[in-house]
């Protein structure tokens, strides 16, 4: 399971969310030709196209954070001293905890 998180540039409230496999995340991510050539056969020629497309689709947004597990993710929730989590960045981690509880990697045992 894949899990990102954004810090929107526009000021909407950051947020969490996952995908199951790299393919869910390129079609979560990629619209129009690009999310066409997903359902194509020849999709894996593209794959490194599509990661690309998918990585500015993110970086449009504002910043981000992928994680590629949950080990990954929790690791970095318990990361306190990441810069992502400075400022306004406590909210990124409050949708990264959040997730995890979703997800049953973390328990909600406050």
């Amino acid at each position: 399971m894949i899990i990102v998180v954004e810090k929107p540039a526009s000021g909407a409230p950051a947020h969490a969310w996952f995908a199951y496999d790299a393919p869910d995340l390129l079609r979560k991510l990629v619209t129009g030709e690009a999310a066409a050539r997903l359902d194509d056969d020849n999709a894996a020629d593209d794959m490194g196209a599509l990661a690309e497309a998918a990585e500015a689709t993110l970086s449009a947004r504002g910043e981000h954070r992928i994680y590629t597990d949950e080990s990954a993710a929790m690791a970095a929730f318990e990361r306190l001293a990441d810069p992502f989590w400075e400022g306004q960045g406590w909210r990124a981690r409050l949708a990264l905890r959040e997730q995890l509880i979703a997800l049953e990697v973390l328990a909600d045992d406050l």
